[in-house]
């Protein structure tokens, strides 16, 4: 179906300027750490960075039992009351559009937890599908809802002209659009989203529990190039997926940089699963977890990159690939993530951005 709002509309190029950062406070015990806690410093790290350049949409829970308090008085952020099941505002909230006047539009896609009752990651997940139309309201954007459609922001990437990355094993899983081919789903989203051409590669990060989102695997870096993840490990499976990724994007005609994953893979520790509740509500997190640690999970605007930062070697090559890119035109803030990494996800995946495009 074409969207009636999105005539002309297209998705923005992340690093390109923003209208603002949404982020929501983490307060799941079955999924963070001390619900929450152990990560928020690594939160109001990243809202204090951002709020450098661009203002912060910051939405707490009633279900936040620490104090945010240090919150309330910083420059460039708000703090809003609304729920959600879980902290991931690049999936949870809404896909921002704008035409070549300007003019803001947002997409509520339909969420299900990353693959419903299939094998979504919690048990409910009603108000994180009731957030995208409250957030629209409360930013006074119009936005069109397109609930029959299972879609993650983190699935996917735009250049800003056009083209769209994405992977298989995510939007062809088995709990999301099952009703729909892959051609389908393309159209879809060329639909909705004002793209020409859609890139599917096979495969993301290895044990992604997003089914392999796009962002924790490649990303566009400009038009042209993209920032593909990879391992020093060609033993490892991720290296034979990066390498099928690479071919896929070579082949359409685009320039790949590839920068390592930590190497060994980071794994949970005894202390930390100890620090998550197993209560039957989300998806175990145990001692000894593969976690799914990337460098592409970083988020930029037109002046700065927020880039992990895991406290291994990987860190300096890292911020030297994307430094050399851009030969400091964005200023890169590596902040610890850790916190976030065991909870399931890294900086991109906990941010979203109201692009203003360029």
């Amino acid at each position: 179906m074409t969207n009636p709002l999105n005539d002309l509309y297209t998705l923005p190029f992340e690093g390109n300027m923003h209208d603002g950062t949404i982020i929501l406070l983490p307060y799941r015990i079955d999924t963070w750490e001390d619900g929450g806690l152990k990560a928020f410093s690594e939160f109001l790290n990243i809202i204090d960075a951002i709020s450098l350049y661009e203002h912060v949409y910051v939405i707490k829970s009633k279900n936040v039992k620490y104090d945010t308090s240090i919150l309330n008085n910083k420059k460039n952020v708000s703090v809003h009351n609304l729920e959600y099941d879980d902290s991931w505002a690049r999936d949870n909230t809404l896909i921002f559009l704008r035409n070549k006047e300007g003019k803001l539009r947002c997409v509520d896609f339909g969420f299900n937890a990353w693959g419903g009752n299939f094998d979504g990651l919690y048990s409910s997940w009603e108000n994180d599908d009731k957030l995208g139309s409250q957030l629209a309201q409360l930013l006074n954007v119009e936005y069109y809802s397109d609930k029959d459609f299972i879609l993650e922001g983190g699935s996917i990437h735009s250049n800003g002209k056009g083209v769209l990355l994405t992977t298989e094993a995510c939007l062809l899983s088995k709990g999301r659009n099952i009703n729909l081919t892959k051609e389908e789903i393309e159209e879809h989203l060329k639909n909705m989203l004002g793209m020409n051409k859609v890139i599917w590669l096979p495969h993301g990060i290895y044990n992604d529990e997003t089914n392999e989102h796009v962002d924790n695997m490649a990303c566009f870096l400009d038009e042209n190039t993209v920032l593909l993840a990879t391992s020093k490990d060609k033993n490892d499976i991720q290296y034979k997926w990066s390498m099928e990724a690479k071919k896929v994007l070579e082949d359409n005609n685009l320039n790949v940089i590839l920068v390592n994953c930590p190497n060994p893979y980071l794994a949970l520790t005894k202390e930390e699963a100890n620090s998550i509740v197993l209560d039957g509500n989300a998806k175990p997190r145990l001692e000894g977890d593969r976690l799914a640690g990337s460098y592409v999970n970083f988020y930029m605007g037109k002046d700065f990159i927020i880039l992990p930062k895991f406290n291994v070697e990987e860190d300096n090559e890292a911020y030297d690939v994307l430094n050399n890119f851009y030969k400091g035109k964005k200023k890169i803030h590596q902040i610890e993530s850790r916190k976030i990494l065991v909870a399931g996800g890294n900086i991109h995946c906990v941010t979203m951005q109201i692009g203003r495009g360029e």
